[in-house]
């Protein structure tokens, strides 16, 4: 998407099928907004009028703010990412000692767990995304094929002119703008798909603690000896068999001290960890696709013999239960929206 388009959507009301303030009384918007846990201050108060719309989609919120006058949004310490775009005029975000001023094009992040102030310039428009640290998280675990230990959190500037940032741009803006109340545009497994492309587009364009993990896990190593990788086929090839590292090693044809060593010098996990992860993963698969309708089934198919035990694991791999996996893919519901 180059300058052109960003102006093309510089006049539109995005989102439009989705009110949520439209007032020039700023006591009136402040409260509406206090309630998404965002207070306000406004500068002066006789030329002000806000237009917002929020649509709530299962994973993520999509905020399009218009405001005519000077307007200051405080956000408070939250488990939740604010993505800010700015779509016409000016902006600045200051959190702590950081300060990014935003033109036209551009974007910054509010982390979780950090206080931070927006402010809009006159007769602005902004889109903004709100994103649960526990989603961005999840995403992280399932591209990188284990749950990371640090939380994330991400350097406020994103490098505006950089082809990953332009592709989440576009993809985002396209999203917001074809948005309906009736969801007609797409059905419900194309928008969870798009929501989720927008999720892990924003990992990769962003600057954050766990963006070495990504690019870790998209590189080929050239030195990663060959047994490794014939041990990695070998557990994906039997992730729903009842194996061991035992066997992993014997295949491979080293000794499990080997194996783990190189698992943790080129990998960053144990073996034994891969096989679980392995598991866990073919066990999302099938909750997502479908192709499983019980938990106990899905448990026994992918090799945990302990239901209880298997559900745990899963929780700590994806930050949610398979109860909720299954409930939230189920293709007969229509868009359900979560808190946030």
């Amino acid at each position: 998407m180059n300058s052109e388009d960003i102006v093309s959507y510089s006049d539109q009301e995005l989102l439009q099928d989705f009110p949520l303030v439209r007032s020039h009384d700023p006591v009136e918007a402040r409260d509406i907004l206090r309630r998404y846990g965002v207070d306000m201050i406004v500068s002066n108060p006789s030329d002000f009028f806000m237009r917002t719309n929020l649509a709530e989609l299962p994973h993520i919120g999509l905020y399009f703010v218009h405001s005519s006058g000077a307007t200051r949004l405080l956000i408070p310490e939250r488990e939740i990412a604010l993505v800010h775009l700015c779509l016409e005029g000016d902006a600045l975000l200051t959190s702590g000692d950081r300060r990014v001023e935003l033109s036209q094009g551009a974007a910054c992040i509010c982390s979780p767990g950090v206080s931070a102030q927006l402010e809009f310039g006159q007769n602005s428009r902004q889109l903004l995304l709100r994103m649960p640290q526990r989603v961005l998280e999840r995403t992280v675990s399932s591209l990188v094929g284990f749950k990371p230990r640090q939380p994330i959190l991400f350097e406020p500037a994103i490098c505006n002119d950089a082809p990953r940032y332009l592709g989440f741009r576009e993809l985002t803006t396209l999203l917001a703008s074809r948005l309906d109340s009736s969801y007609s545009v797409w059905p419900k497994n194309v928008l969870l798909h798009l929501e989720q492309s927008c999720i892990t587009a924003l990992l990769y364009c962003s600057r954050h603690n766990l963006g070495h993990l990504l690019e870790n896990a998209n590189a080929v190593s050239d030195d990663v000896p060959r047994y490794v990788r014939t041990a990695e086929h070998y557990v994906e090839s039997h992730r729903d068999e009842d194996i061991s590292v035992e066997d992993v090693a014997r295949i491979a044809g080293v000794s499990i001290s080997t194996l783990t060593r190189a698992f943790l010098k080129h990998r960053g996990y144990s073996p034994s960890a891969y096989v679980k992860r392995a598991k866990l993963n073919h066990a999302k698969q099938l909750l997502e696709t479908g192709a499983a309708t019980t938990l106990i089934g899905v448990a026994l198919r992918c090799g945990f013999a302990n239901p209880s035990r298997f559900a745990q694991d899963y929780r700590e791999a994806f930050g949610e239960s398979p109860t909720e996996t299954l409930r939230r893919c189920r293709p007969d519901r229509g868009p359900e929206t979560q808190k946030h």
